[in-house]
Order: structure tokens, then C-alpha cells, then sequence
């Protein structure tokens, strides 16, 4: 009986894996800790993640 738990969870991970994989990319950039600093603090002032902020700006730079 475990081991049909043990593969059901297998398989739903990989279902999961193959599914991010396949929709989303991670997008990432470096910043030096005093910008970071600012930016956490100005996202935290207007309640935005940083999801929230990129696709706010992609919505921005769409206007432009």
C-alpha cells in the first residue's frame, strides 16, 4: 500500500515539475543591496510583491 502512495506522489510531482516547466520562466537580475533595500521598502509602502511589480511594469512599458 505505501508504495502506491509513494508512486502517486512521484507522479504528481512530476506532473507539477513538467507543468512549470513548460508555462513559466524564473526571471532574475543582481542588484547592489542599497537598490534592493529601496525597492523592498518601496514595494512593501504600495502592498506589491515583486510579481505585482513586474508585470506592472511590463503593463508600463506596453503604454509607452
Amino acid at each position: 500500500m505505501e508504495k502506491k502512495k509513494r508512486n502517486y506522489t512521484q507522479s504528481k510531482y512530476d506532473y507539477i515539475h513538467k507543468y512549470t516547466q513548460e508555462n513559466y520562466i524564473t526571471f532574475g537580475t543582481k542588484l547592489k543591496i542599497e537598490e534592493y533595500e529601496e525597492l523592498k521598502e518601496m514595494l512593501e509602502a504600495k502592498g506589491m510583491t515583486n510579481s505585482d511589480f513586474i508585470k506592472w511594469a511590463i503593463e508600463k512599458l506596453r503604454s509607452i
